[in-house]
């Protein structure tokens, strides 16, 4: 899901290459799949992120800075010029205007799947508000092909935060609900059981 929601709504902002996207939330397996997908396909990529994944999104190619306040001037700093797009996958935390902001004042070149309420306040895309007819099934299941390759090679990756026994379904359950998990829940199936 984390390759498939990535895919589509990178395809919606028109992600090209030798564009530079913002990807706030990159510590998210949707963030984290926007990353790799948009490095895939020649997009320069600034993403946010906490200590949790920062190093690995950096090893991928990625520039990471912090996420919060402040973040339009921390981009800035960056001196890497303008930035045509951004994707928002972080939990709703008050920065689509600083995304607005960073990508020169234009609310259409910012696309949020998570901050669904603030979106239509200050005219930013989201998720629901998408042409549904352009969610064809083939656009959203046509990179797992693709992506599959670069897995089995080694060159892409959603975060896995911990695999568990069939039998621990609660305790995974429980991790899930904190909502701080930090990457996918895996449940083991028992091998050899009757």
């Amino acid at each position: 899901m984390a390759l498939s929601t990535a895919s589509w709504h990178l395809a919606r902002l028109g992600l090209a290459a030798d564009r530079t996207i913002l990807v706030n939330g990159a510590g998210t397996t949707i963030g984290y799949a926007a990353v790799q997908i948009a490095l895939v396909r020649g997009a320069r990529v600034i993403a946010t992120a906490g200590e949790t994944y920062t190093e690995q999104l950096r090893d991928l190619g990625a520039t990471v800075v912090g996420y919060g306040e402040g973040l339009a001037e921390r981009v800035k700093a960056l001196g890497v010029g303008r930035v045509g797009l951004a994707f928002d996958t972080a939990p709703p935390n008050g920065a689509l205007p600083e995304l607005v902001e960073i990508v020169g004042g234009e609310p259409k070149r910012v696309l949020t799947c998570s901050d669904l309420a603030v979106a239509p306040e200050i005219r930013v895309r989201d998720t629901f508000h998408e042409d549904p007819a352009k969610r064809a099934d083939d656009e959203l299941f046509g990179v797992f092909p693709e992506f599959a390759q670069l897995a089995a090679e080694g060159r892409f990756t959603v975060p896995v935060a911990g695999t568990f026994p069939l039998a621990d379904w609660r305790k995974a359950l429980e991790i899930s609900l904190t909502g701080r998990a930090r990457g996918k829940l895996l449940l083991l199936p028992a091998i050899g059981a009757d």
